[in-house]
C-alpha cells in the first residue's frame, strides 16, 4: 500500500480524514483505476478456480519431446524443461498463492481483531502488554520469522499459513485498538452506555459496523503481502515443493533458463506481478473511499 493510502488508513482509524482540509473538491469522476483492477483481480481468480475446466493439459503432465518449446498454438506460454506446459501451471499456479493469502488474513484478523478490541477497550496494563507484543512482532523481519519458523517446524502450506497470520495481525490489532479508542469517545456510545446498553452490545451496535470498511483496507493490504511471501518462500524452496504448480517455484524453475527459455519464469511472474498490483490498487480505492465517507 502507498504511503499516502497508509496516512489516510490512520486518520481514518481516528476519525479524521485529509480531504476534509479540502472541503471544495468533489470525487465525482469513476474509479476506472479500480474497476480495471478489479476486472484483473477478478480474472485471475476465475482462472485460478476454473484452472481444473479450462486448462488444455494437466498441470504435472509430462512431454519430453516438447521441451523448452517457446510459445505457440499449441503451447500458449511454452513448456519448460521437463515439457510442463506453462499456460496450464500458471493457472493452477494461482492456487497456492490465493489459498494462503485467504486463510492467513482470515487467521490474522480474527487475532487482530479480538486483541483490538481487548486493548482498546480495557485498557490499562492489557493495552500495553498487546501494544509492546505487537511492536516486537513488527520489528522482526517477516521473511526471516518465516524462514526460521519453517526450518524448525516443516515446509508445508499449513505452517506457511500460520507463520504469514504471526506475521501480520499487529496491522489489524492497532487499527482496531485505535479506531474503538476513538469511537469509544463518542457521544452516542456514551449516550448508550448511560441508557445501559452492556459493553458486548454497544461494540455490536456501534463499533464493529464504523469498522468494517477500516478491516476491509488491512484485509487488503495482509492479502498482498501474504501472497508474495508465500511466492518468495517457494521461490526459496521453503514454500510449495516441486512438482505442485505454484508461481514462486515456477520462477525459480527458470532462472537458469532465462536467456534460452525466458517464458519458464515470465509468465508466472507476470501473474503474480498482476495480482500483487491489482491488489494494491484496490487498496488504495478503498482507503480513499473510506476517508471520504468519514467526513
Amino acid at each position: 500500500m502507498s504511503a499516502g493510502s497508509s496516512l489516510k488508513l490512520a486518520l481514518a482509524a481516528e476519525g479524521g480524514s485529509p480531504e476534509a482540509a479540502r472541503p471544495g473538491r468533489t470525487r465525482a469522476r469513476r474509479p476506472w483505476g479500480a474497476m480495471i483492477a478489479g476486472a484483473v483481480f477478478l480474472i485471475i481468480v476465475l482462472g485460478t478456480v476454473l484452472a481444473p475446466l479450462i486448462a488444455p493439459y494437466e498441470p504435472n503432465q509430462q512431454n519430453l519431446r516438447d521441451m523448452l518449446e517457446p510459445p505457440s498454438g499449441t503451447h500458449w506460454f511454452g513448456t519448460d524443461v521437463l515439457g510442463y506446459d506453462i499456460f496450464t501451471r500458471v493457472l493452477h499456479g494461482g492456487g497456492p498463492p490465493l489459498l494462503v493469502g485467504v486463510s492467513a488474513v482470515l487467521v490474522a484478523m480474527i487475532i487482530g481483531v479480538i486483541a483490538g478490541i481487548a486493548a482498546g477497550s480495557r485498557g490499562g496494563w492489557l493495552d500495553n502488554l498487546l501494544g509492546r507484543i505487537a511492536d516486537i512482532q513488527m520489528s522482526i523481519p517477516g521473511l526471516i520469522l518465516a524462514l526460521l519458523v519453517l526450518v524448525l517446524f516443516g515446509t508445508n502450506l499449513q505452517n506457511v499459513i500460520i507463520v504469514i497470520a504471526i506475521e501480520s495481525w499487529p496491522l489489524h490489532f492497532r487499527v482496531v485498538r485505535s479506531h474503538v479508542q476513538s469511537v469509544s469517545q463518542h457521544t452516542y456510545v456514551e449516550a448508550s452506555r448511560l441508557a445501559g446498553m452492556g459493553w458486548r452490545r454497544t461494540m455490536i451496535r456501534h463499533i464493529a459496523p464504523s469498522a468494517l470498511p477500516l478491516l476491509a483496507v488491512t484485509g487488503t493490504v495482509n492479502f498482498a503481502g501474504a501472497v508474495l511471501t508465500e511466492a518468495s518462500l517457494s521461490y526459496l524452496g521453503m514454500g510449495v515443493q516441486p512438482p505442485t504448480a505454484d508461481w514462486g517455484v515456477m520462477i525459480s524453475d527458470g532462472q537458469t533458463q532465462l536467456g534460452a527459455a525466458w517464458w519458464i519464469s515470465v509468465f508466472p511472474g507476470s501473474a503474480l506481478l498482476a495480482l500483487l498490483l491489482s491488489t494494491q490498487v484496490i487498496g488504495d480505492y478503498l482507503a480513499d473511499r473510506f476517508s471520504v465517507a468519514s467526513d
